[in-house]
């Protein structure tokens, strides 16, 4: 055993939860005062076993990343280019922004060429950009968020709501300013 590392461990629980932190950190930056706005809170960091296929997952409502352990365990240079990743998801969130893979989405990850950090050569770059959520719907109780294309033409409820409380509180449009590429003060309503 060298440094706390084992064979059977190349690169221990704490010392890869440590260096997520580290990043996060580093870039938290390019997500507080932005035209768009700043993330809300700070988020939790978790790592799973269990995660097989994705390297990484954005919680946005917990305000929660959760990246694949195995993975990043094998080789944790390739840690920083998911984390600034699921952390666009959440700062789109926070910005009352769809958190989908947007144009505005992947205008915020070419941010990360500038960290001179690698970026993992097997992570799926998702080709395809989605359309952005027009239509905002929130829940009274939780505050959770939906971002929808099409306006809900039938009532839905908050199922985490339902989940810890068994009440359905049904969803209700959000007036959020509509922002475009170049403006951050729009007022159109999108929803």
């Amino acid at each position: 055993m060298t440094h706390g590392v084992t064979q059977l461990d190349p690169f221990g629980l704490e010392q890869l939860r440590t260096l997520a932190y580290a990043y996060y950190e580093r870039f938290l930056p390019h997500f507080l005062n932005q035209p768009e706005g700043s993330m809300v809170e700070p988020a939790t960091i978790e790592f799973s076993n269990r995660m097989k296929q994705k390297l990484g997952l954005a919680f946005l409502f917990e305000h929660k990343i959760r990246l694949n352990l195995p993975y990043f365990r094998s080789d944790p240079s390739l840690l920083p280019y998911t984390l600034f990743h699921e952390m666009t998801h959440l700062w789109l969130y926070d910005c009352l922004l769809d958190p989908g893979h947007t144009h505005r989405f992947y205008k915020k990850m070419r941010e990360f060429d500038g960290t001179g950090l690698p970026v993992d050569p097997d992570v799926h770059v998702h080709s395809r950009v989605a359309a952005e959520g027009k239509f905002v719907y929130s829940c009274p109780n939780c505050k959770n968020r939906w971002y929808l294309r099409d306006q809900l033409k039938y009532s839905i409820y908050c199922g985490h709501c339902f989940d810890r409380e068994g009440i359905e509180y049904f969803a209700e449009g959000l007036r959020v300013p509509a922002r475009h590429e170049g403006s951050a003060t729009d007022t159109n309503t999108a929803a």
